[in-house]
């Protein structure tokens, strides 16, 4: 028999704004998703930004530009990220990414979107589940359709990033800090 453990967020005043939300209702989403952001790249350890600017979540994205099926993906990624040593949360966050994104007519649009979706999703599944039963979701149906709810507005707002929507290394860095701001609501 296995068991899983969560890891939730940490213990910080950042976290805890979020969780405010989780438990109001009245909270819109586009809030929450903005909190979600600002936390995750403001923690003692683990900064999101920093993970998913690596190098390899953009070698991951070029993967899936040239896949023609999802073996070949998979197998290229795997070979990728231990060739480089850089396995992290960040290529497992983009190894997801990119297999969702191979049935896309734009896999690089698709591939930012489902990057930053899943990276949303990873972070609200830490700690929500806790909260099902009162506040916004009282039935694990409901607690789908938030999740849902975010990832779609995370969709929405990374779509709505312009400039450089490339996968290439060197301007790699600044186009996932321009989404990143953009999620969390400030002025890129």
């Amino acid at each position: 028999m296995g068991t899983s453990v969560n890891q939730s967020s940490p213990k910080t005043l950042n976290w805890d704004a979020v969780h405010a939300g989780y438990r109001n209702p009245e909270v819109p989403v586009d809030r929450i998703a903005s909190e979600v952001w600002r936390a995750a790249t403001n923690q003692p350890l683990g900064d999101l930004e920093s993970l998913l600017s690596a190098p390899i979540v953009a070698r991951v994205g070029q993967l899936a530009l040239r896949a023609r099926n999802v073996s070949e993906l998979t197998r290229a990624a795997a070979s990728e990220i231990v060739r480089t040593k850089s396995s992290s949360l960040g290529a497992d966050i983009a190894r997801r990414a990119a297999v969702q994104c191979l049935v896309s007519r734009d896999r690089t649009a698709a591939y930012y979107q489902r990057l930053f979706a899943e990276a949303t999703s990873y972070l609200v599944a830490r700690d929500f589940p806790g909260f099902v039963g009162s506040g916004r979701a009282r039935t694990v149906p409901e607690s789908l359709q938030f999740r849902a709810a975010v990832e779609e507005h995370v969709a929405a707002v990374v779509n709505r990033v312009r400039g450089h929507r490339d996968l290439e290394t060197r301007s790699w860095r600044k186009n996932v800090r321009d989404v990143i701001k953009a999620l969390q609501g400030k002025p890129r």
